[in-house]
């Protein structure tokens, strides 16, 4: 008799306490969620929460939910969370764009294997969160992300590619002021940054590893330049302010026309002919191996060949580059055609175009080759 009291004992207090779900992926749908201590409004404010940030649900309750994030725990109003959904990029790239639309403005990009939140689907669209910003992608270019193929993921080296804000940078052997000093580097000089370990830059200098200061070097955008350096940049540094006028040449315009027959070609993957597609280095490597010039395939193999060519000095046929687009370093290429224009392969689900050099891609200027005199 006592073993069955015992045993009602215990599953009445079993009862009387809340069953624990298993923690889910949320998302917050309202800016200035209270994150409270307990489930109600009269308990203390722990933080507010914005819209769109992720946690995880740990305990429902009359309408409130017990939640995990940033390392907190607490309580919010149920109401205003919404499950999520993960996908992840299958496609070298995605773009990210302000509205579901292919005319939309270009946010950023995505490189494959990405793992992304999607907040609704629309028409082919989805509306997802990458890197804290909110956008549209291309919805046939998001799988489950057990269907990544975990070998075709950090394939590059992580680099990055920023600019001295000082007059002169002292480069060193280590990340300290007591190590060797190595040489110098001018201000406006483009760096490719390693890795960084605390307050030091681990660079590529004259073709080895050298250890610069943090503070005197900033991206590559333009606003990110103009905020450190107090103006714009210099010119024969990074010119993005004014697009050059037409320079024309015979040789270069023919390697205008040959891209021109490349027009309205689909963008594939690792394609670099007409008849199996282009993505955009296969693209290059396609006109100007029809003019009897051999290129690699790859973006930032190509920007070692050919010589270097000032943005003002720009002529059709020029082979014009782009940085940290969807990973850091040089990550896409197209031809220059002059009129502030440029042809290219620009991404999963579109063909070879024009694309005028602005917005995105403008902010995103590296730099050019001429490979034809």
């Amino acid at each position: 008799m006592r073993k069955i009291a015992a045993l009602l004992l215990a599953l009445a207090l079993l009862l009387s306490f809340p069953l624990t779900a298993e923690a889910f992926s949320h998302k917050v749908m309202a800016d200035g969620l209270r994150l409270r201590s307990g489930p109600g409004t009269s308990f203390e404010i722990i933080t507010t929460l914005y819209e769109g940030q992720e946690l995880d649900v740990i305990e429902k309750r009359e309408g409130w939910a017990k939640v995990r994030v940033d390392n907190l725990e607490g309580w919010v109003f149920a109401e205003f969370l919404a499950c999520l959904t993960r996908l992840a990029v299958d496609a070298e790239f995605l773009r990210v764009r302000s509205e579901p639309s292919l005319d939309a403005e270009i946010i950023d990009q995505a490189p494959y294997g990405t793992i992304l939140s999607v907040l609704e689907e629309r028409d082919g669209w989805c509306k997802v969160i990458y890197h804290d910003q909110v956008g549209w992608m291309k919805s046939e270019y998001l799988v489950e992300p057990s269907k990544i193929d975990s070998s075709l993921l950090a394939e590059t080296k992580p680099t990055a590619v920023k600019f001295v804000t000082v007059d002169v940078l002292n480069v060193r052997s280590g990340p300290g002021t007591d190590f060797e000093k190595l040489g110098t580097i001018s201000g406006g000089t483009l760096v490719t940054v390693l890795k960084e370990e605390n307050e030091w830059s681990l660079i590529d200098f004259e073709g080895q590893e050298a250890w610069v200061f943090n503070e005197y070097l900033a991206d590559t955008d333009l606003e990110s330049i103009i905020e450190a350096v107090g103006s714009s940049p210099a010119p024969g540094t990074i010119s993005q302010l004014s697009v050059p006028e037409t320079n024309a040449s015979s040789s270069g315009s023919l390697v205008v026309q040959v891209a021109e027959k490349c027009l309205g070609v689909p963008y594939v993957w690792g394609g670099a002919s007409p008849e199996e597609g282009f993505d955009c280095s296969g693209f290059v490597k396609y006109v100007f191996g029809e003019l009897g010039i051999s290129l690699p395939h790859g973006a930032d193999a190509i920007s070692n060949y050919g010589t270097p060519t000032d943005f003002e000095n720009l002529r059709p046929g020029d082979v014009i580059f782009f940085q940290n687009t969807y990973r850091y370093g040089v990550s896409h290429l197209g031809i220059w055609a002059g009129n502030s224009t440029f042809i290219h392969a620009p991404e999963p689900g579109s063909v070879v175009c024009y694309e005028e050099l602005k917005g995105f891609y403008l902010s995103h200027y590296w730099g050019a080759r001429r490979l034809i005199p």
